[in-house]
């Protein structure tokens, strides 16, 4: 599932009738240009999230999801020697036991992230966004993939499937960001650049505008 940033809804509260005294109504309508009310659509779905992964990732991972609102089940991981992440259960392995579980792969390497996902080609993976990053309503975010604080996203980026966007990080117009990219903190990437699946941009790093970099590259 993609993500237009087009599709941020809140409830109405309030319509006018004949201007006459406000009522209630109970419908939902597109206010934002920020995913400051993403949370609220879990809040109606009651998605259950299960995060695959215990280290420093998966750590990152489990602020976004409860700063969102989003219910997680428990982390999956094949240690055998971590027992709990912030008192959530760790488990060894997981059966799906509803439809209305989601999952997210939070493994930085980007090989065994998409390793991890063509695994388990059945699971539905969700999409964090933190409430403090700009996502523009004009970008597209894959499945999978995690923006974090102080982000910014700008009208017509493409982002694919299961890639990080660390915080700070600044995308210029009319970019694509591949599948299971990694784009480091305080990354600067310019407009109509190409950023090849599999690629990791370093922490502090500027890619100039009109660049392509090829897939699995890694730039510092």
């Amino acid at each position: 599932m993609q993500y237009n940033c087009d599709r941020k809804i809140i409830p109405k509260l309030f319509k006018y009738q004949n201007n006459q005294t406000p009522y209630f109504v109970a419908f939902f309508y597109i206010i934002s240009k920020s995913f400051f009310s993403e949370s609220f659509i879990f809040a109606q779905k009651n998605i259950m999230l299960y995060i695959y992964g215990a280290t420093a990732h998966a750590k990152t991972a489990v602020d976004v999801a409860e700063d969102l609102a989003i219910e997680i089940g428990g982390l999956i991981d094949k240690s055998l020697l971590i027992e709990d992440v912030f008192d959530y259960e760790v488990q060894l392995h997981h059966q799906i036991k509803d439809a209305e579980e989601d999952f997210f792969v939070a493994v930085k390497n980007p090989g065994l992230r998409e390793r991890i996902v063509s695994e388990n080609a059945d699971w539905n993976f969700q999409t964090l966004i933190h409430p403090k990053a700009y996502v523009s309503k004009r970008a597209e975010i894959g499945e999978g993939t995690i923006i974090l604080p102080g982000a910014s996203i700008a009208p017509d980026v493409q982002i694919g499937n299961h890639c990080i966007i660390a915080g700070s990080a600044v995308i210029e117009s009319n970019t694509i960001i591949e599948d299971f990219v990694n784009i480091g903190p305080n990354v600067s990437v310019g407009a109509n650049v190409l950023v090849g699946r599999g690629s990791e941009i370093k922490a502090n790093t500027r890619i100039e505008d009109e660049e392509t970099i090829p897939k699995e590259s890694i730039i510092a």
